[in-house]
């Protein structure tokens, strides 16, 4: 699923910009993840995924990867779940791990030499595609919620 996600992302995905905001479909497979089965998994997932976009990107070796774990062990924590309801813990906890996520990324690829305009980077990339990708995690959590159920064996946990 991963890798299908990370080649859709690569290929297909990389010239769709709503407002310059880009769905980053590894980085809601990975979230919605961790948001399910903890920090753990979602630190797996967060790996894989990031060195597969690693990989299919010209950017700097490392950078989805630091990205994506970081974006994990945030929503896996435990924080914010007495806060409202499900869907809105996963809005919120996606919204701020996808902005930092971007900020890494954009760390990554400025202490690897690439020239990184950062009013321009969160302003009408980071800041939109957090946006996007907190709504658009309440259409993969459905499927990823059925995965879980599918797949977790009763009473197992990695956490």
């Amino acid at each position: 699923m991963l890798t299908l996600a990370a080649l859709a992302q690569s290929t297909a995905l990389a010239g769709v910009s709503l407002f310059g905001a880009r769905p980053d479909v590894v980085f809601l497979l990975v979230a919605v993840w961790a948001f399910l089965r903890g920090p753990v998994e979602g630190a797996v997932w967060a790996f894989i995924g990031g060195v597969l976009l690693d990989v299919l990107s010209g950017g700097p070796l490392g950078g989805f990867t630091l990205a994506l774990l970081l974006a994990a062990l945030m929503v896996g924590q435990q924080w914010g779940r007495e806060l409202g309801s499900t869907a809105f813990q996963l809005v919120l906890l996606v919204l701020v791990a996808g902005f930092l996520s971007h900020v890494v990324l954009l760390l990554a690829m400025s202490a690897t030499g690439y020239p990184v305009n950062w009013q321009y980077g969160l302003s009408h990339v980071a800041a939109p595609s957090a946006v996007l990708n907190a709504l658009l995690a309440l259409t993969v959590h459905p499927l990823l919620s059925w995965l879980d159920r599918r797949t977790r064996p009763e009473g197992f946990t990695l956490q």
